[in-house]
Parts: structure tokens; sequence; C-alpha cells
């Protein structure tokens, strides 16, 4: 008898428990999901207010949390004085985020053996790069070549406003510019002409053009089926987001969508990318896609820039912790690739509405969304 009521005892107390368990159980989870929900709707309030007040017509957002979750957000419309909202197919201009691509094909001949991080330039492309000129490869990743910035240079900038249209070629991109007082290595400098030198590298040492070498090693391998590096045209193929210029001293706004020729640009910023395809892509290369470990933790050294909480690895940014890179075409569409304790964000605009300005970019929505988001203010890096 005093063993049945034990036992009888023993099964109230593991009932209770379990009964404890499974509502202790129920409020976490339901704390989860409400913490869950909660931060998706603040993610699309904070892309719609963004796009207001900072005068952009329109964005599309793609998210994957740490569970490998992804959501997509979309605010504005894809044509100024249209109806038409953004969508998820959408083509946009990647500027920058085109250096990851170039980044990763270097890195993956050196892994292969066929150049190495301290080659020296000039023995690979002598007619661009005299014997005087101790240039490295890691130098051109690292964005410390001292040579000088076409994209900063006068005659070149009137040259690009009068006609936009003109087909640039690399080697002519590169007579811009003047070379800096200041040894290879040592300054750090944001240089588009580091990347047009890559390309032709890339050229060089594959015996093929940069174009067929980015298909053949990373987007036929990854299914990026919506990317492309033009060159010649400046037509973005259907579905695509307009970009739009906003003139400060007119108060107008042009849509430039396709009357730039993509080839000022090149290596340095000249691909046509998805949210999709450029989510796919910034988690394969944050994660060192083609190439060793060793090799990963070489582009994952980064060096400080001129600016606090901002450094620079082998063609791959780290402000303040976030690891990615960001794009600019022409102010007409910017874009955001970044991993930021453990989330993925792609953020892709198309340029500025009436009163946009320099803030007018996919990153000024990135950091808004970091900084007022209630996903991220108890978590750690």
């Amino acid at each position: 008898m005093e063993s049945n009521h034990k036992i009888y005892k023993e099964a109230l107390i593991i009932g209770w428990l379990r009964h404890v368990f499974t509502v202790f159980f129920v409020i976490i989870f339901t704390i989860f999901i409400c913490s869950v929900s909660s931060g998706n709707n603040d993610l699309n309030r904070i892309l719609q207010e963004s796009i207001r007040e900072l005068k952009i017509p329109g964005a599309v957002m793609m998210v994957e949390n740490p569970q490998g979750q992804v959501r997509t957000y979309r605010a504005g419309v894809r044509r100024v004085r249209g109806r038409r909202p953004m969508s998820d197919n959408l083509r946009f201009r990647i500027g920058s985020v085109t250096k990851t691509f170039v980044a990763s094909i270097v890195l993956m001949l050196v892994q292969e053996g066929k150049i190495g991080l301290d080659t020296e330039v000039h023995d690979i492309l002598p007619d661009i790069l005299s014997e005087d000129e101790h240039v490295t490869v890691r130098n051109l990743l690292q964005m410390r070549s001292c040579l000088g910035n076409f994209t900063m240079d006068k005659a070149f900038l009137r040259l690009f406003r009068e006609r936009p249209w003109t087909h640039w070629k690399p080697e002519h991109l590169l007579k811009f510019g003047e070379k800096k007082r200041c040894k290879e290595g040592w300054k750090f400098e944001y240089n588009n002409s580091n990347y047009i030198l890559l390309g032709l590298l890339i050229e060089k040492v594959t015996g093929d053009s940069f174009e067929n070498q980015v298909y053949q090693r990373i987007l036929d391998p990854l299914n990026l089926k919506s990317t492309t590096f033009p060159v010649r045209s400046a037509n973005i193929s259907e579905p695509y987001a307009h970009g739009y210029d906003y003139n400060f001293q007119t108060g107008k706004i042009i849509d430039l969508s396709l009357k730039i020729n993509p080839s000022w640009a090149w290596c340095s910023g000249n691909g046509v990318s998805t949210a999709q395809d450029l989510l796919n892509w910034i988690k394969a290369y944050l994660n060192g896609f083609g190439i060793g470990s060793s090799l990963l933790s070489e582009q994952m050294n980064f060096l400080p820039v001129t600016y606090d909480g901002v450094s620079y690895g082998l063609g791959v940014m780290h402000k303040y912790a976030a690891v990615g890179h960001n794009g600019n075409f022409a102010g007409i569409y910017t874009a955001a690739a970044f991993r930021y304790k453990g989330y993925y964000f792609v953020i892709l605009t198309n340029g500025q509405a009436y009163g946009g300005g320099r803030k007018a970019t996919a990153e000024s929505i990135f950091w808004r969304i970091v900084k007022n988001s209630v996903l991220f203010k108890n978590v750690k890096n």
C-alpha cells in the first residue's frame, strides 16, 4: 500500500513537472514568435519610413535571419510617376558590389597558384605599370596602391557628364588621375582604378574576358541567372527598376536608367543583379566561396582606413560590425550587401526622388534599421 502511494506521489510530481515545462515552453515560444513578428513588422516600417524621409523612389530589401529564414520587403515604386510597386525580381545596377565578384576571381587565381597576393602587377601588365611602380595584387585588393583615381579626375568627370553614352576602354580610364605621393601599401584610398586594373590582370592571367570568367567561376556554379556585367550596352533586361538622378540646381529628377554606358565603371562597378541573386552571392562570398580557409583569413584581415570603426580587407568592408560591401552607380542606383550580427542584408534602391540628397542610399537605410530595429537591441556582436 505504501509502495503504491509512493508511486502515485512520484507520478503526480512528474505530471506537475511536465505541465510546468509545457507552460514554460509555450511562454518562451510565444515570446520568440512575438519577437520575430515584431522584428519583421519593424523592418517593414523602417524601410517605408526611410524611403519617404530620404526621398528615394523605391527599394527592395531581402533579409536572412540566423535560422536561415528569408523575408523580402518592398517600398515605393519602380518608376517615378508610376503606380507599379517594387517587386522581388527587379534588376538594379549594383555599383561597387561588383568589386566582390572581381576580388573573388582574383583570390581564386591565387588559390590556384597562378598569381600571388604579393606578385607585382608590373610583372603581369608591364604596359600599364612601370617597373618603378611596386604595386602588388594585395595593394590593389586592399585599396592601398597610391595610383591615380580616375573617378576623382576633373577631366574625366567633365567628359563623363558631357557624354555619358561614351564607351570607355579600361586602359583609357587608367590614364586619368594623378598618382599619389606615397609608398605602395601604406595609405588607404577608396580608388576605382584599383579594380579596373584587377580586371585587366584577370584577363591577362586567364587569357579570357572578365565577363566569361565571372560567368564560369561564379554565376553558373551558383545559379545566379539574373546577374550580368554589361560593358557596351546601357540597356537592362526587363524587369528592372528605373534609376533617377535629382538635380538640386534645377529641382528636377531625370530617368538615367538607360542613358549611361556602364563601361565607365567596368570592374569597379558595372554589375546588374537582383536582391535574391545578391543575397545568395554575399553569403557565398563571405564564407570563402572558391578559396581555402587560410586565404579566407587573409581576405578578412581588415586594416583601418581613415574613419574610426571602418576597415578594409581584400575586396570586403568592415563597418561597425557589418561585413560586406556597398555600391553606388552614378547616384541613380545604390546597393548594400552586408552580414550583421548573424543576419544577411541586401538592400537595393533606384536613386533619388524630389529633394533627394547624398544620404539617399541603400546603406543609409541599412544603418537606420541597425539603429532602430528591435531585432538588434539586445543582440551581441
